[in-house]
């Protein structure tokens, strides 16, 4: 597959005017480069050097940062998929099924040049500069790895098939200070070290209790679920729009010793559970905890009525990440005008946020 990738360099402090920017022209899938964006206490919980560098491209002068975004393009000789038309709505929680024609990937780029220059007239921003390249799956498909490594986070440690652990870190599990949840992440989303999915996982392990039944939505690599069972919840159904994450949950779940994708305690349907009839259906249930890491626009469509409500009990919980900060109000308003909700609660880390939500007597 190929994209094409657009960074923007930036003065750090302009970060958020740049990113409301980009979200007002409907770009909400963003990567921030910064300078060094691990502190010395983050990279040795995650087993690497204090002057270790986990950015692979060129170094970052200080106080600048880049600001990327990717459009996958409907030349691409790989995919099958045609280009839609301008007014397609994506509504999709991973970035696979959109495709651009070369007239919108035009106007997207000019519209965000022009974008920028606002900015700088209106005294938002400083200088910055816009500039594009093709990034190719064969060129990233497996490189990204050496910048993966373990990441301890509420007990469990979140842990690479390929890497060795310390011996320290390996009496630690054996006396069960610590839970090894092995992790495959093929091109999934949710590897743990993004700050989206350790926000989720926070807010699950609070709520979370043996017996329980979750229902993730958008389960990307299978990493939430995993946790939950690990823990000693019953069962998990997580549900997915790419169907190329199947193979990379089933593998997750036979390294951690959960059986497969089809067993009693997880089940893995493809497909929006909130269009697709037949995910519903398979899907139906009162679940003791719900949990979505996914994007914003997409949680606000969750947590309307007759969404989300539907799935879980009276009194549990609805955990829901993958917000930068930026859109928080918005999803906190989603859940609030919906009276099936209440004691919505908001946590960050960074400019990335996760809102929770509890589920109301039913006759309410």
């Amino acid at each position: 597959m190929e994209w094409l990738c657009y960074t923007i360099d930036a003065h750090e402090e302009d970060e958020e005017a740049v990113i409301a920017m980009l979200s007002a022209r409907g770009i909400d899938s963003l990567e921030i480069i910064e300078a060094d964006p691990l502190s010395a206490e983050d990279k040795a919980a995650m087993f690497l050097e204090p002057d270790a560098e986990l950015q692979p491209d060129a170094p970052l002068p200080e106080g600048r940062i880049r600001i990327r975004f990717y459009l996958h393009s409907a030349l691409d000789p790989d995919s099958p998929i045609q280009a839609q038309s301008a007014d397609f709505a994506d509504d999709s929680y991973t970035i696979h099924d959109r495709r651009y024609s070369p007239e919108e990937i035009l106007q997207i780029e000019q519209a965000v040049r022009s974008g920028l220059e606002e900015l700088s007239v209106q005294g938002l921003a400083g200088e910055t500069h816009l500039s594009s390249d093709i990034s190719r799956e064969s060129e990233w498909r497996d490189a990204w790895k050496q910048y993966f490594k373990p990441i301890e986070a509420d007990g469990f440690l979140i842990c690479p098939v390929w890497c060795r652990l310390p011996e320290e870190t390996k009496k630690r599990i054996g006396k069960g200070e610590l839970k090894l949840l092995l992790l495959e992440p093929g091109t999934a989303f949710g590897t743990g070290a993004h700050a989206s999915t350790r926000l989720c996982l926070d807010g699950m392990m609070e709520q979370i209790r043996p017996g329980d039944s979750l229902l993730d939505i958008g389960t990307g690599s299978g990493i939430l679920g995993i946790a939950a069972l690990l823990f000693g919840a019953e069962s998990v159904t997580a549900t997915e729009v790419d169907p190329t994450c199947s193979a990379v949950v089933e593998e997750n779940l036979r390294l951690n010793g959960l059986g497969d994708q089809n067993s009693s305690r997880f089940r893995l349907l493809i497909g929006d559970v909130l269009t697709n009839e037949t995910v519903r259906r398979e899907a139906a249930g009162r679940y003791d905890l719900i949990t979505a890491n996914i994007l914003a626009p997409v949680i606000e469509r969750l947590a309307a009525e007759g969404a989300a409500d539907r799935f879980i009990k009276e009194g549990g919980v609805f955990v829901s990440s993958g917000i930068i900060d930026t859109k928080v109000p918005d999803v906190v308003r989603a859940f609030r005008e919906n009276p099936a909700w209440t004691k919505v609660s908001v946590s960050y880390l960074g400019e990335w946020a996760a809102v929770s939500a509890v589920r109301t007597p039913y006759e309410i």
